[in-house]
């Protein structure tokens, strides 16, 4: 796939499995299929397309050389992409409550009861109430699953070390249909979903947090076209997966550049690991938003039970809205990117 072609595809295979749960023959559903079911096919895409990533890495000799480069870069990246997007909330925020005469936008109202399935799959969007102690254990819990992801890579990686070069293998090839696999089950899976808050996405204050965080996470990542001389195409597609590791660095990957993809991968975990030990604090703050913003796409699952404990119900609304607006934009959002030259 190439090019303009690579957005068509992903674009059209995204739109294909969210109509798929509503195709009826016959006045019955021909796909109908259990949210479990999807969930666990997701894994299983997710869970083969990392291991071949890490087999990649570790099978090529020349990429295997530069992981230090690739970490040093990840790292960064991550850094960089997290500071920007909370300079953009505080400015974005500052900049809405001089137009509201100094009122600022109100967001303590009473939230209903989140109802979205997680764009990762196996995350739970259990809403918890607790202290300090709860938080610590939530944050211990959530760090679980980006580590058994990197296991993952990190097994691939050792494999293609072990094995002898695989030359006849067509494994970028096989990956791009598994790619195409998983962007179907994606679009399945927003689907069944049953988000309800559609009043939240007509209020400007919840819609400026995910703007502000794309803007943020993208001005961060300016900064590393003359630390590591990245074309910019590159440099913002690295920060576009606004911390969803398990797309963004596949999808990358899977798009001719398994170094960049393996940073992104990196980058995006170190993301959301980073956010879950900064929400308590940014949440109370004079702008408890920036707390949804650093969660960036995973606040609508994995960093949504910290945000509700550290922020209270009124965050509800804007951290589904933020998640699913950042969520739905990574799959068209990365390959748009990486045409930029």
């Amino acid at each position: 796939m190439d090019g303009f072609y690579d957005i068509v595809i992903l674009a059209t295979l995204l739109v294909l499995g969210a109509a798929a749960p509503r195709l009826r023959v016959g006045g019955r559903h021909i796909l109908a299929m259990p949210a479990k079911a999807v969930d666990l096919i997701l894994k299983l895409i997710i869970w083969a397309l990392l291991l071949a990533m890490g087999f990649r890495l570790g099978n090529d000799r020349e990429l295997a050389a530069r992981l230090g480069e690739i970490g040093l870069l990840a790292f960064s990246s991550a850094f960089l992409a997290l500071a920007g997007t909370v300079a953009a909330i505080v400015l974005s925020s500052l900049a809405m409550k001089r137009l509201s005469g100094g009122r600022g936008p109100r967001s303590r109202v009473t939230a209903p009861e989140p109802r979205a399935a997680a764009p990762e799959p196996g995350a739970q969007a259990r809403v918890p109430r607790g202290g300090s102690g709860e938080r610590g254990r939530l944050i211990l819990s959530n760090l679980r699953a980006p580590a058994s992801l990197l296991g993952f890579v990190a097994g691939g990686f050792l494999l293609g070390i072990a094995l002898p070069r695989l030359a006849g293998l067509d494994l970028a090839s096989i990956s791009a249909w598994i790619l195409k696999a998983l962007l179907f089950f994606i679009g399945m899976q927003f689907s069944l979903s049953g988000f309800s808050l559609k009043g939240a996405f007509f209020k400007l204050e919840n819609l400026l947090v995910p703007l502000a965080t794309m803007v943020g996470s993208f001005a961060g990542s300016l900064v590393l076209l003359p630390l590591f001389r990245l074309p910019l195409g590159k440099a913002l597609a690295l920060v576009g997966g606004f911390g969803w590791y398990s797309l963004s660095g596949v999808l990358i990957s899977d798009l001719g550049d398994p170094v960049l993809g393996s940073a992104s991968f990196l980058s995006n975990m170190v993301r959301e690991s980073v956010a879950l030990l900064c929400i308590p604090f940014l949440a109370r703050t004079r702008f408890p938003t920036t707390a949804v913003g650093v969660g960036g796409a995973t606040s609508m699952d994995v960093t949504l039970p910290i945000i509700y404990a550290s922020a209270g119900p009124s965050m509800v609304p804007v951290s589904f809205v933020s998640g699913a607006v950042l969520s739905a934009s990574v799959p068209l959002l990365v390959p748009l990117l990486l045409l930029i030259k």
